[in-house]
């Protein structure tokens, strides 16, 4: 008798215990699908920005010679007002309950050093795809964040997260074309570069500082984003 009421007590215990892991999970869910907000004139202004290695490197390199040590980063990104993904790094922290890393300095990569190295090295310099850039209108053109995107990846020892704006715009992936169109009248095979290997996205916080990791990153919108974002 005595034990069978042990019994139940331990069984209750675990119920009850399962169901505030079940509300924490959902509390939790609730909260990062809840619509994050930004102020609408920080989507104005942004800047196109190179490496500043990227014009010295681009001028002697020869096609492919530095794509197996080259760095994951880009060489030419767009980069907003900083306010921007500061004021949504604050809301994701706050959100996230757990140490999250922001990076030095937020930009959209238009182009990765490696993927230069790889097919424009030698073909193209850095400044005439700079010129491409102005000309796909990416410092004019509005871009619209279709949502708060979250990835998680797990391995042996180690979870990593990434919290990511992805935008809406048609200059992006306009520019990621015409560039591409280059390598066609050149000695490089086309599959040197993939224009759809990159999406219009915008880091914003990740369990390590590492984000370049990242890249080049795909975004799968029915899978990545998790809550919408309002102006």
């Amino acid at each position: 008798m005595v034990r069978s009421k042990t019994l139940i007590k331990i069984a209750a215990a675990l119920g009850v215990l399962a169901g505030l892991g079940f509300l924490f999970v959902r509390s939790a869910r609730d909260s990062r699908s809840t619509a994050y907000t930004i102020d609408g004139e920080r989507l104005r202004h942004w800047a196109l920005v190179l490496d500043p290695g990227s014009r010295q490197s681009g001028a002697s390199s020869t096609p492919g010679a530095a794509a197996a040590s080259s760095p994951p980063g880009p060489m030419l990104a767009l980069r907003p007002p900083p306010e921007l993904a500061m004021g949504l790094f604050k809301q994701v922290f706050a959100r996230a309950m757990e140490s999250l890393n922001a990076p030095a300095v937020s930009a959209i990569p238009l182009l990765l050093q490696g993927e230069f190295d790889r097919a424009f090295a030698g073909r193209a310099t850095p400044d005439a795809l700079l010129g491409v850039a102005r000309n796909a209108g990416l410092e004019s053109a509005a871009f619209e964040p279709r949502c708060l995107a979250y990835r998680r990846v797990s391995a042996p020892g180690i979870t990593r997260q990434l919290y990511f704006v992805l935008f809406d715009a048609p200059a992006f992936g306009r520019f990621r074309e015409q560039i591409g169109a280059l390598l066609n009248g050149g000695a490089g095979p086309r599959a040197d570069f993939d224009p759809a290997a990159l999406s219009p996205v915008l880091f914003i916080a990740a369990s390590d500082p590492m984000f370049d990791r990242w890249l080049p990153l795909r975004a799968n919108p029915g899978a990545d984003c998790v809550a919408p974002i309002a102006r």
